[in-house]
């Protein structure tokens, strides 16, 4: 919608994106991972232009719909009626409630002072990595991959300022900010802030010998992101690290010699990325290599910002590789992957057909994380889960646009956890869980009474999802 002047442009919009998944392999059928139709996410949106040189989104999150303490575990101390303990914290919740998050999404203004200098504020994806800069409704997966979201920050979105834009002739592109470092909807809770920024260039665009090869959109670039958390006001916990199933495979809280212990960002946070695509006719290969070193504390639960047990650091590297394949229809028919921008209207496109496509996947990843509790300070905890973080996934996909606006797509996923196992093995001579590996699969957390033998030698996890997407 738009005034007769044209100074005044309205987008509404929506985005719904319906989940299917379900989860195989040893001892699953034990566990609590069962086959589930959810909404993953589903957005209204409302976003405009104002005077040719302004832009604004406003996007709201109703969808994330999941169940608090899904085990319904009984409590063995003193509780509310109806609470009992969750299966990582010991603390309370009902039984099997449902909980339906909604929230602020997207909520930016733009302002464009020039093609390579734009102004941004508000809420939006982090310019660090390219899939994080890659919205939802175009990620080839249904999610994005273990390394973007093992990196240690608690979500893609952060509040914050950012300064982007394009230049040499779109051969290279930036894009920089300061961010409140908490995490999507967060207040900023020590007054120190995080800086996140992107770089990434296209050097064989507008070269005469590339003009009608695929490869002129070869693009490479790196990320950087740097970061403090104040030990005396940060209490919230280091983030999960999960599968695209949302199966949590490593906590970043265990139950210690002195009771439930939380480990949390403290001091510096550092990531650093490099990321290449290559285009090729039908095909596209994408890959990202990250390494971090995040500095922590560990605190005994409900003592958070009263008590530091000891100073440690999560350190490491992971990558993903990513084939591509369209059988039917124009790559990247949804946008160039890395690449936001603020919804424009050019009144002067011309009308076009809509455009089906299919896409075939594969991708491999790998994350190699090292987790010490106390290198900084103090004694590490007998009990702790100081160790390697080894994670490898190969995962298949197939999306089909009927047109960009409607998408159904397929994932499979083989997670693997080579050497996992559980703290304590259920029979004599079988292994139990070492600092070589602290990653577990799901059987791994199973009671010792609860098919042993998967418990004992369980270290995969296969994961099948569907999705059936709308964005208008």
């Amino acid at each position: 919608m738009r005034d007769e002047s044209d100074d005044y442009r309205l987008f509404v919009s929506l985005f719904s994106q319906l989940d299917f998944k379900n989860f195989l392999g040893p001892g699953v059928a034990d566990t609590n991972l069962k086959s589930t139709l959810f909404f993953r996410r589903l957005r209204p949106e409302l976003g405009g232009e104002l005077f040719g040189k302004f832009q604004f989104l406003i996007a709201g999150d109703w969808g994330a719909t999941s169940l608090d303490n899904p085990a319904g575990t009984v409590s063995t101390s003193a509780a509310p009626p109806g609470a009992s303990p969750t299966a990582t914290s010991g603390r309370y919740a009902s039984a099997q409630s449902v909980g339906v998050r909604s929230g602020p999404a997207d909520a930016y203004l733009n302002a464009e002072v020039a093609p390579s200098v734009n102004l941004q504020v508000g809420q939006f994806d982090v310019p660090f990595t390219l899939e994080r800069r890659t919205s939802f409704k175009a990620t080839p997966f249904l999610e994005r991959s273990l390394v973007t979201r093992s990196s240690g920050t608690s979500s893609d979105k952060d509040l914050g300022f950012m300064v982007w834009g394009e230049a040499l002739e779109s051969r290279l592109d930036y894009a920089v900010g300061l961010f409140s470092g908490d995490g999507q909807n967060r207040p900023n809770v020590d007054n120190r802030f995080d800086w996140a920024g992107r770089v990434y260039g296209r050097p064989l665009l507008g070269k005469e010998k590339f003009a009608a090869s695929p490869l002129k959109n070869l693009q490479v670039g790196m990320s950087l992101r740097y970061g403090q958390r104040d030990p005396y006001y940060v209490a919230y916990d280091y983030a999960p690290m999960t599968t695209q199933g949302d199966f949590a495979f490593w906590s970043p809280v265990y139950k210690g010699a002195n009771g439930y212990t939380h480990i949390l960002p403290s001091g510096s946070q550092v990531g650093v990325a490099a990321e290449v695509r290559v285009p090729l006719e039908k095909f596209d290969v994408t890959s990202e290599l990250l390494y971090i070193h995040n500095n922590t504390r560990e605190a005994i639960e409900g003592y958070q910002l009263t008590n530091t047990e000891r100073l440690g650091a999560m350190k490491g590297v992971g990558y993903y590789v990513q084939v591509g394949y369209w059988p039917m229809g124009n790559r990247d028919l949804n946008g160039m992957p890395g690449v936001q921008r603020p919804a424009r209207l050019d009144m002067k496109a011309p009308h076009e057909a809509p455009k089906r496509a299919v896409q075939l996947l594969a991708k491999w990843e790998q994350i190699r994380f090292q987790y010490d509790s106390a290198s900084r300070a103090g004694t590490a905890d007998t009990k702790n889960i100081d160790g390697a973080i080894k994670v490898d996934v190969f995962s298949l996909g197939a999306n089909y646009w009927l047109t960009k606006h409607l998408r159904f797509s397929a994932n499979y996923g083989f997670n693997m956890f080579p050497g996992s196992a559980p703290v304590a093995p259920s029979f004599a001579g079988h292994a139990g869980q070492s600092s070589e590996q602290r990653a577990v699969a799901p059987a791994n957390l199973l009671a010792k009474t609860v098919n042993p033998d998967a418990r004992d030698t369980a270290h995969s996890l296969h994961e099948v999802a569907f999705r059936a997407a709308v964005a208008f």
